[in-house]
């Protein structure tokens, strides 16, 4: 096989339908039996259209997606910064770091660091997030808005989490999402409690009917741990 890590096209995949077959193609295809996805959103040579101009909503969005849907996930320097400043003329940064060197303010408040310690926090708390082939997409009736679990058992202890992520960061969207809870071992139950990692919120959930709204004011996303 030669290699522990496989590029992806994660930057380019922006829309609901998007994501969710290129997840699908990369948790349950024929490859998946020896592709090694690492998403990235940014990299030394592509500022992909998600992010070019883009809020640090939109900037926070990419990231939960990259860090929760597949085991590995990267950011280029100056991401944390939302760096969005695009070149005019093709799909890279203005001013890119392969020609200069950068001074950044490590010490910005408006820096996304604290969201990133947070996303690593969760995947280190969660083995199910260690495996692509766990992966699992859910109805949601709004186009902006995507939820995916991923669901394993880990040294005999089921280990379930929920993400539901903005697709439209800078915009408000309410939905309501349908879990399927036979493909994460609980088929069995009429409710379900789901706790938000990055605020410590909890709610009571069922199979169908669940309401969420993501106001970027508040949040882009909810990072659920199941129980």
């Amino acid at each position: 096989i030669g290699f522990s890590q496989s590029y992806t096209y994660f930057a380019w995949r922006r829309t609901k339908w998007e994501l969710t077959s290129y997840g699908e193609e990369l948790a349950h295809s024929p490859s998946a039996g020896w592709f090694r996805p690492n998403l990235w959103p940014t990299t030394p040579d592509i500022l992909a259209e998600p992010l070019r101009d883009a809020s640090a909503q939109a900037f926070a969005s990419r990231a939960v997606l990259a860090a929760t849907m597949a085991p590995s996930w990267g950011i280029y320097s100056g991401y944390e910064l939302c760096e969005s400043d695009p070149a005019p003329d093709k799909e890279e940064y203005r001013n890119s770091e392969k020609y200069e060197l950068k001074s950044r303010d490590h010490d910005d408040p408006t820096s996304l660091w604290p969201l990133l310690a947070d996303l690593n926090r969760f995947r280190r708390a969660h083995p199910c997030t260690w495996r692509m082939s766990s992966l699992h997409f859910h109805p949601v009736d709004h186009d902006d808005v995507i939820a995916y679990t991923h669901h394993t058992v880990h040294d005999g202890v089921p280990d379930t989490v929920l993400v539901i992520v903005n697709l439209a960061p800078d915009e408000v969207r309410e939905a309501t999402v349908h879990l399927d809870l036979g493909a994460v071992g609980l088929g069995d139950r009429a409710a379900i409690e789901v706790r938000d990692e990055l605020t410590g919120e909890t709610w009571t959930w069922g199979p169908a009917g669940n309401y969420v709204r993501l106001d970027p004011a508040e949040r882009v996303a909810h990072l659920f741990a199941v129980s």
